[in-house]
């Protein structure tokens, strides 16, 4: 029985960049919900963002430059684990994001 894993192939990572940039439809979305939070915060409360307002707009940039090592660099430059995993980490910032403003 073969156990090794076949290499990745053209389609996966023209899938996985598809993926990449469909997450900055995500991003963006993410960042609407974000200042809406932050603004009604600021409205609302005290007037002051707090430390994780910041984090969300923080954790929206680096959503977004995971994004683009997802989608940018071609098949050879970057492995295919590599490439999944940013996309991962770009969906995963874009739905932290707001959370982070909401506790504030």
């Amino acid at each position: 029985m073969d156990t090794t894993t076949a290499p990745a192939t053209t389609e996966s990572a023209s899938a996985l960049r598809l993926l990449a940039l469909g997450g900055f439809l995500v991003l963006f979305l993410s960042l609407v919900l974000t200042g809406a939070a932050v603004l009604e915060d600021a409205i609302g409360d005290d007037g002051k963002a707090g430390v994780a307002a910041g984090a969300a707009f923080w954790a929206l940039g680096l959503g977004t430059l995971a994004g683009l090592v997802a989608a940018v660099p071609p098949r050879s430059a970057l492995a295919h684990d590599a490439r999944k995993w940013s996309v991962a980490l770009q969906y995963g910032l874009a739905v932290i994001a707001p959370v982070l403003a909401l506790m504030d």
